[in-house]
C-alpha cells in the first residue's frame, strides 16, 4: 500500500501535526534499523541515530543493527543495539560480509519490519536512500581525467557499492524506497528503472536542541579565545569528511586569493590534516586555517563562525547546511546540493552555479560578508519544518503504510 508524504516546498507535513502538534504514535511495532553505522559524528549514521530514538519514543521496540555503535546512555531506554561483525575489509569489501552477517540475524530475530539507510540492507527492507552511487560515479567518470579517472574506475569499493546497488534497486528486492530528495528519486528511475509509484520523498532533518542561534552565545567567545582568533574577524566554517568532492580546495584557494587578513576559516572533519596545512600555505591562508577535526560537537563551530561555506561538486542533501541555517548563518553551497532548496538565495544565502571555479567562491564570500542578511533568528526560522520531530512524523507514517 502507498503512503502518500505530503510537502510543503519540499517540506514534510505528515506525521506532526500543522500548527506542531503531538506525533502519531505507532502501534508497537518491533522494527529493526540497519546501517553500518549509528552515531551522532556522521551524516546517515546522524540519521540512523535519530530515527531509532525518535521510533523508540513513539512505542515501537527498536534495535539497531550496525558495525559501529553508540554509548547506550545516548539511547533511549529499551532500543537494543545488536553489532553486526563485518570483518574490518578495506575497499568496500566489509559491506556483503555486513550484509550476509545482519541477514542471518534478522531471520533469527523476525522482526515485522526492516528499515535500511543503504544497500548493505537486506532483501525486503524499507530503504531511506540516501544517494545513489550510480548517479556520483557518471559524473565523477565525466570530469575526471588521466589518472584520477583510471584510479577510480580500479578501486574495488566503487564496484562493490554498484554491484550491491543493482541487486537492491535493478532487482527490486526493497519493501519501499524513501528518496532523500526529488533528484535522488530520478536517479533510481534513470539509473535502475524504479517505478516512480515505489518511491516516496523526504529530507533529512536536524536536531533544534543543537542548532540554533543561541549557539553564539554559547560558543563564540571560548572557542576563538581556544583557537586564536581575533573577536573582531570574520570566521567561515566548513564541516566534511569528504573534503575533495565537497570542495574544500576551491574554497581555501578562493579565501586566499581574497587576500583580507582578518578572513579566517574553520575546518571540522576527520581530514588528512598535514596534507591540507600544506596546502593552506600554498593558498596563502597560514596562520588563518584552523583544523579542528571531527571528535567534537559540531555545534561548537557553528557558534564560533559568521558564514558557512560548502562548494560541494555532489551533494546528494548536505545535513550540515540545514544545520548553518537553524544556527542563523548564511550560507553559501552549490546550486547541485540537495539541502539548497533549503537556502534563499540572495536572502538566507548564496547558490554557487560552479563549485570549482575559485573566483566565483570568492565573489560569493565576498557578497555574503557584504551584504545585509536577516537576523539570525529569523534565517533559523527559514527551516524550521526541517526540524527531525517533523520529518521522522512522516517517516513514522512510511513505515507504518509497508506493513
Amino acid at each position: 500500500m502507498k503512503t502518500e508524504t505530503n510537502l510543503e516546498n519540499g517540506v514534510p507535513v505528515t506525521g506532526l501535526s500543522r500548527q506542531g502538534g503531538e506525533t502519531s504514535h505507532g502501534s508497537g511495532r518491533r522494527l529493526a534499523l540497519v546501517y553500518s553505522g549509528c552515531h551522532r559524528r556522521g551524516g546517515v549514521e546522524r540519521v540512523v541515530w535519530e530515527s531509532a530514538n525518535y521510533l523508540q519514543r513513539s512505542g515501537h521496540s527498536c534495535s539497531v543493527l550496525a558495525s559501529e555503535l553508540p554509548p547506550a546512555e545516548q539511547m533511549c531506554a529499551g532500543l537494543q543495539l545488536r553489532r553486526v561483525r563485518d570483518g574490518g575489509m578495506p575497499w568496500g569489501l566489509s559491506m556483503p560480509i555486513f550484509l550476509f552477517q545482519a541477514r542471518r540475524l534478522i531471520q533469527r530475530e523476525r522482526y515485522e519490519l526492516v528499515a535500511g539507510f543503504g544497500v548493505q540492507a537486506p532483501e525486503g527492507s524499507v530503504l531511506w536512500v540516501q544517494s545513489v552511487h550510480a548517479a556520483w560515479w557518471a559524473q565523477c567518470l565525466q570530469r575526471r581525467t588521466g589518472f584520477l579517472r583510471l584510479r577510480q574506475q580500479c578501486n574495488p569499493f566503487h564496484r562493490v557499492v554498484l554491484q550491491m546497488e543493482r541487486r537492491m534497486f535493478g532487482g527490486r528486492n526493497y519493501r519501499r524506497l524513501i528518496a532523500l530528495t526529488s533528484e535522488v528519486k530520478a536517479d533510481l528511475e534513470r539509473f535502475y528503472g524504479v517505478p516512480s509509484e515505489d518511491v516516496e520523498v523526504l529530507p533529512n532533518g536536524f536536531s533544534a536542541a543543537e542548532f540554533h542561534p543561541g549557539v553564539s552565545n554559547l560558543f563564540r567567545e571560548a572557542t576563538r579565545q581556544r583557537l586564536r582568533i581575533d573577536p573582531g574577524a570574520w570566521v567561515v566554517l566548513f564541516v566534511a569528511n569528504e573534503w575533495e568532492r565537497k570542495g574544500l580546495i576551491p574554497l581555501m584557494e578562493a579565501l586566499g586569493s581574497w587576500n583580507q587578513p582578518d578572513v579566517h576559516l574553520i575546518v571540522a572533519g576527520r581530514l588528512p590534516e598535514q596534507r591540507l596545512r600544506m596546502q593552506a600555505e600554498t593558498s596563502g591562508l597560514s596562520g588563518r586555517v584552523h583544523f579542528v577535526g571531527g571528535g567534537e560537537a559540531v555545534n561548537r563551530w557553528f557558534g564560533a563562525a559568521d558564514a558557512f561555506a560548502l562548494p560541494t561538486l555532489y551533494e546528494a542533501w548536505g545535513m550540515v547546511i540545514v544545520e548553518a541555517l537553524a544556527c542563523g548563518l548564511p550560507v553559501l553551497t552549490s546550486a547541485c546540493a540537495g539541502a539548497a532548496v533549503a537556502v534563499r538565495d540572495g536572502v538566507t544565502g548564496l547558490l554557487l552555479d560552479n563549485p570549482q571555479s575559485v573566483s566565483e567562491v570568492r565573489a560569493g564570500l565576498m557578497r555574503l560578508r557584504e551584504n545585509q542578511h536577516p537576523q539570525p533568528s529569523l534565517i533559523a526560522e527559514s527551516v524550521a519544518g526541517y526540524r527531525w520531530e517533523r520529518v521522522l512524523g512522516a517517516y513514522e507514517q512510511i513505515l507504518e503504510g509497508a506493513l
